[in-house]
């Protein structure tokens, strides 16, 4: 028998000697194998998965927070807004525009405007000052049904301007379409009847605005008249060409004189008709749709801003998501590779 059939005889029977009898193990073992099996391996905190999971609704409920505070504000505080900011000045204004305003039968104050954008009719215009001389400016915008309409109220207004003693300054008279025009005319009348032509001049339609401005000339007028007392005294002890020049100078000052008498005496009255129906006025928003409208404004910023980071970042996360599959693919090879081996 060679040496190599005896070691290997020798083997077998070791192996065989080992697979038939188990080695006892000590009990101290068994009681720490038994403690390391039953204390579980710590779990990771952070995943991928637990992060989106929780990331996902933290994001979506801090954006619907942000667009619902936002609403809120802009629904207690109508300032913050742009249009309830303007409807707010609007509404402080307006008792301002009535103090300013005169009262039917009132005489309005020189220097001051009162106006009127209402669509009802008010016919009463501020009063002249008695023995003052103002300049009185007033404007009409009327609204009249159709071209045929239009042609008729221009005449009509004509017609009363001649029987108030007044007279025609200009006209302008337009249709650019057969059912849609417009007539601007623009007329002097006497001051003491220039209320009576306002009043018969709203007739003529439906008042869209009213607009009235007096200015005070009796300064300027007093001052003249000074002035020419001044030099008349001064030319009556002159002589020659010093009385030539004085009697100039006089003459000058009584024209600019006549010619604020005849701005005085006559009132410009403007009286623009139209066939344009006026727009509605949008409604003033109420504080829930304002608030609403806010959240729904916020929301579709957010919105617009994720998909715009979105679109920028997608090639990176292209090439994370690329990466992440193809680690799991390979660590799957390597360890189907493993288990093929074993």
């Amino acid at each position: 028998m060679s040496p190599e059939t005896l070691i290997d005889e020798r083997f077998d029977e070791l192996v065989s000697a080992l697979r038939a009898e188990t080695p006892g193990t000590p009990q101290d073992l068994r009681e720490r194998v038994a403690g390391i099996t039953a204390t579980p391996l710590p779990a990771r905190r952070f995943t991928t998965r637990r992060i989106l999971t929780f990331a996902a609704p933290a994001i979506a409920g801090l954006s619907l927070a942000v667009a619902v505070a936002v609403g809120l504000n802009s629904a207690i505080d109508p300032g913050g807004s742009g249009g309830a900011g303007n409807s707010g000045s609007s509404s402080a204004a307006e008792p301002r525009a009535r103090e300013l305003a005169p009262q039917v039968g009132e005489r309005a104050p020189i220097g001051t405007v009162a106006t009127d954008s209402s669509a009802q009719k008010r016919a009463v215009a501020p009063i002249p000052t008695d023995g003052r001389a103002q300049d009185y400016n007033a404007s009409l915008v009327l609204l009249v049904d159709g071209t045929e309409d239009l042609s008729a109220t221009t005449q009509r207004a004509l017609r009363t301007t001649r029987r108030l003693g007044g007279y025609l300054v200009s006209v302008n008279y337009t249709t650019p379409e057969p059912v849609e025009g417009t007539a601007a005319v623009r007329v002097r009348i006497p001051v003491s009847r220039v209320q009576a032509a306002i009043v018969q001049f709203s007739g003529l339609g439906r008042i869209l605005a009213q607009d009235t401005r007096i200015s005070d000339l009796q300064l300027p007028l007093d001052e003249l008249t000074r002035q020419i007392r001044r030099l008349e005294r001064r030319a009556a002890a002159a002589k020659g060409a010093e009385r030539e020049r004085l009697l100039a100078q006089i003459a000058s000052l009584r024209r600019q004189r006549l010619e604020i008498n005849r701005r005085a005496a006559f009132a410009t009255v403007s009286l623009d008709l139209t066939t344009h129906e006026p727009k509605e006025p949008a409604a003033t928003p109420g504080r829930l749709d304002r608030a609403l409208g806010d959240a729904v404004g916020i929301l579709a910023a957010e919105l617009i801003i994720a998909a715009y980071v979105l679109i920028v970042a997608s090639p990176l996360l292209v090439l994370l998501a690329a990466a992440f599959f193809g680690n799991r693919a390979l660590r799957r090879h390597a360890d189907q590779q493993l288990l093929e081996r074993a």
